[in-house]
């Protein structure tokens, strides 16, 4: 029969008298015994708990986030790195990038003629690269968003839709078989799961037909299937073109784009901000510029339900401004502001801060004509589009942002292509702090 070691307490007692044993002696005997007997019950819980408890860090926002833990170990990492950066991505170039879960961000582009796909941490350092040879055809990542189940969502130009799950591989993809070229630009997944694309329909405008031209929305299912289609703007023309998108609060999109003037030899641009129902029916149409070119290139939506726009202002024929325009949701503007220096601006994408207190547009500019553009930032107060920063990023080769998304460090991730630094065009990813600055 196994003897408890509280037992031998009494064992002991019973075995020596006491001039063998002290009474001090017999009591620090028995306080090692019981002490011992304590480390082995520990142990033994501990042993027959770690089977069904596996520790990690158990919150979905962390970016070490272990989906296997059943108990939280105090591991887990936040994002809000204070990180400003320059660095080369794969591919040729970065035309869109969007914020990502676990502090990582998406940037979508071209590699070839291939659309290609890049997550990165917040550092930059790249966690995965896609090519997407699988789709047929010529396509290019035009624009990325990511979806509700944490896919991505990737507008591909030419008439190429495509969808990834959250690590980039290939789940579904769309051709538009329609009798002309549609230029996909933009696309967002709607509140009921389905998606709206929209861009320019493209061709030869001369000899007469009924969609090359127009600016077109579309909306998809959640598999690639069209559903309805509506066009806009002037039928065999050059391009009239929407550029981006977002859904209003009532169902409905809010449309950014181009829209030609008239049928005259210049071929002049509007700055086109457009409204329709949920359907694609027109509601209202905005629009905006003089005699020459003027596009609007980008929107974001804010949470009052307002919008914010932007893209380029002609002033003379050689002298063109960042343009922005707020405007509420059923059209009325309610500021309106353009920036430069006197020559080449354009913005091509915007962000908003987390506070909505400050947008930031990326896109270019040039110091004189001939001179070489350079990624330029704009941070503007949201409340009155007056400008609160303005910074230059490049080198002496031609250097354009297209994209841009903010950083959970309220600072700027902006992509775009760059001969500055690189044996030839690269993908060039800069993270700046808030006012757009990169430390040396």
């Amino acid at each position: 029969m196994a003897m408890g070691r509280g037992h031998w307490c009494f064992y002991l007692l019973k075995r020596f008298d006491a001039q063998q044993v002290s009474i001090l002696n017999f009591y620090i005997i028995c306080l090692l015994l019981f002490a011992m007997n304590c480390s082995d019950d520990s142990l033994q819980s501990s042993s027959n708990s770690d089977d069904s408890v596996i520790y990690g860090c158990t919150d979905i926002s962390s970016i070490n986030f272990d989906s296997t833990a059943t108990e939280n170990d105090g591991s887990c990492i936040y994002c809000g790195l204070d990180t400003s950066f320059t660095s080369i991505q794969g591919g040729t170039a970065g035309y869109d990038i969007t914020r990502s879960n676990n502090c990582s961000f998406v940037i979508t582009g071209i590699s070839g003629n291939k659309t290609i796909l890049i997550k990165v941490n917040e550092s930059g350092k790249e966690l995965w690269n896609k090519k997407l040879g699988d789709v047929p055809g010529n396509h290019w990542g035009k624009s990325v968003r990511q979806t509700q189940d944490y896919g991505f969502i990737i507008g591909a130009n030419q008439n190429t839709i495509i969808k990834t799950d959250s690590s980039g591989a290939l789940e579904w993809f769309s051709k538009l078989s329609f009798s002309s070229n549609h230029f996909v630009e933009d696309v967002i997944e709607t509140e009921d799961g389905d998606f709206i694309a929209v861009g320019g329909v493209g061709g030869d405008p001369i000899g007469g037909h009924n969609q090359k031209g127009q600016a077109f929305i579309l909306k998809l299912s959640n598999g690639g299937n069209v559903q309805w289609v509506k066009r806009y703007g002037i039928s065999d023309s050059p391009n009239d073109s929407f550029w981006g998108v977002v859904q209003s609060d009532d169902g409905g999109f809010v449309l950014a784009g181009e829209k030609l003037q008239s049928r005259n030899f210049e071929f002049y641009d509007h700055f086109w901000i457009m409204k329709t129902d949920q359907d694609g029916n027109m509601l209202w149409s905005h629009e905006l510029g003089g005699n020459l070119w003027d596009e609007a290139k980008n929107i974001v939506k804010l949470s009052d339900d307002s919008y914010i726009v932007i893209g380029k202002k002609s002033l003379s024929s050689n002298n063109l401004n960042m343009w922005a325009i707020r405007i509420s949701t059923d059209g009325q503007i309610l500021w309106n502001t353009h920036h430069g220096n006197n020559n080449y601006e354009t913005g091509q994408s915007v962000s908003l801060s987390e506070n909505e207190e400050v947008i930031a547009v990326a896109g270019y500019s040039r110091t004189s004509s001939g001179a070489p553009f350079n990624y330029r930032i704009w941070g503007l107060d949201v409340n009155n589009g007056k400008l609160l920063w303005d910074k230059v990023h490049g080198g002496v080769q031609e250097d354009e942002a297209y994209g841009i998304a903010t950083g959970y460090d309220n600072g700027y991730m902006v992509v775009g292509k760059s001969y500055s630094f690189g044996n030839d065009r690269v993908n060039w990813l800069i993270k700046t702090n808030s006012v757009g600055e990169i430390s040396n």
